[in-house]
């Protein structure tokens, strides 16, 4: 178990912003671990990531905020404070495809992913083998008698679950932008990258009559799209990419099929990321 802390910022670009923020961890005997930080000119925007063994740390973390609030307050910054020992809680979202919700079971099980797996939801009972033979609860939501209803249903249970983050494991249904403001930054898609011309179903296939030569998948957080009320309208941060040559002699099949393998590896990095 890590026995450390991580303060994550986000504030205006401006000066002094990193020596007060170390000055700060080391005027508490921190003991820096990782620190990474990014610059957006454009935005004008600062982001960090700082992480500091907890072991010889002076200050009591109940009184952190309290300490920590004159330099947020300076620098007008959005923090949180994530605890190494705490393993968040993530729920899987999934319909019939079942090749990244086992990927991703395969590796919590591998104790690749720091987090714990308490609920799995689906609008269809194909996968609820899978998730009995892994001992996870499993809920089959369907969503034909009302998405509003359904999405009520399916809150309570996240709720009930203590549900920190959800995976949309190929979950086939779009969310309302009622139900993304529950968990803002907190819900995971993927979607097939390398082709923005071809949107909806069966890309692969009409990207091989294009003769498309780059194929992949890129997860990417949910974020409520003001113009659709559906989460693929709009794509938040991308939280990883994988990618392959495009179709060989075996056409659209072979695409696809390598395909499947990229997604289940950008949702399995995209996870652990998120964990961490």
């Amino acid at each position: 178990m890590k026995h450390t802390a991580t303060l994550l910022i986000s504030c205006p670009d401006q000066k002094g912003l990193v020596a007060s923020i170390a000055d700060f961890l080391l005027r508490h005997n921190a003991n820096i671990l990782h620190a990474d930080q990014h610059q957006d000119a454009e935005l004008k925007l600062f982001l960090m990531r700082v992480e500091w063994d907890l072991a010889d740390f002076t200050l009591d973390l109940a009184a952190f905020e309290p300490a920590f609030k004159p330099i947020a307050e300076k620098f007008q910054m959005r923090w949180r404070l994530a605890l190494g020992s705490y393993r968040p809680k993530m729920a899987i979202f999934v319909s019939k495809y079942d090749h990244c919700m086992a990927d991703l079971l395969y590796r919590h099980q591998a104790h690749e992913l720091h987090c714990d797996i308490p609920l799995i939801i689906s609008n269809h009972a194909d996968t609820r083998w899978i998730a009995q033979a892994y001992g996870i609860t499993f809920q089959h939501v369907e969503v034909a008698k009302g998405k509003h209803e359904a999405e009520r249903d399916q809150l309570a249970l996240l709720r009930h679950h203590h549900i920190d983050f959800i995976v949309l494991a190929r979950y086939m249904q779009v969310l309302s932008p009622e139900f993304i403001r529950h968990y803002p930054n907190r819900i995971i898609n993927i979607h097939h990258s390398f082709l923005p011309a071809f949107h909806g179903a069966r890309p692969y296939h009409r990207a091989f009559e294009r003769g498309v030569k780059l194929i992949g998948a890129t997860s990417h957080y949910v974020t409520e799209s003001r113009r659709w009320p559906y989460h693929r309208a709009r794509r938040g941060a991308h939280l990883a990419s994988r990618s392959n040559r495009g179709f060989d002699a075996k056409g659209r099949r072979s695409g696809a099929g390598r395909i499947i393998a990229r997604r289940a590896l950008a949702y399995r990095e995209s996870g652990a990321g998120v964990c961490e």
